[in-house]
């Protein structure tokens, strides 16, 4: 098999379009993580074009794990203007207790399974994708050195979805009748 294409498009790595992607995620708005990266929109579209095409085409998944270890990687809290009337989290992983973090993962996906949206689960928790994502990662990391974390985790996970499941969704339809 050949060796993707790792060389940057237009001057911008993997990395740095991984970040790009991560902030969009998160909630900055495209047009202001596009001008914080130093781009045009133009240029982003193509580079972000060419860098789905790679990701698409290569068979090796190089790309996609470099990918998905940037776009994962902690990066500091921007302050934006949104911060400072608490629109946007900057939770860092140190900040958060091993127990939230395993919670608010069992919410997801039990909420989710029962209709919410992950990002309205994660709001609960005070919590933004980035947030969660940045958590994650830190907590995998230190899961892979600390095993009894490992274990506390299936424990932890094993109550809260116990929690979650008993549950009722709330009925949205309960004013229509037939």
């Amino acid at each position: 098999m050949s060796t993707p294409n790792l060389e940057p498009v237009e001057n911008v790595s993997l990395e740095e379009w991984a970040g790009i992607q991560a902030d969009i995620v998160a909630g900055t708005p495209k047009e202001e993580a596009v001008k914080d990266a130093g781009m045009d929109m133009p240029k982003y579209d193509r580079v972000n074009e060419e860098w789905l095409s790679r990701m698409k085409n290569d068979k090796t998944f190089t790309i996609t794990m470099k990918y998905s270890a940037a776009f994962n990687a902690p990066r500091p809290p921007k302050k934006t203007a949104g911060a400072s009337q608490g629109t946007n989290s900057s939770m860092s992983p140190e900040s958060c207790p091993f127990e939230k973090y395993i919670e608010a993962m069992v919410a997801q996906d039990v909420l989710g399974k029962m209709g919410r949206d992950a990002q309205d689960v994660l709001k609960d928790f005070g919590m933004t994708v980035g947030d969660y994502s940045n958590i994650s990662a830190y907590y995998s990391s230190k899961m892979m050195s600390d095993f009894s974390l490992a274990a506390r985790m299936q424990s932890l996970m094993g109550e809260y979805k116990l929690k979650y499941e008993s549950m009722k969704p709330a009925d949205t339809n309960s004013d229509i009748s037939f």
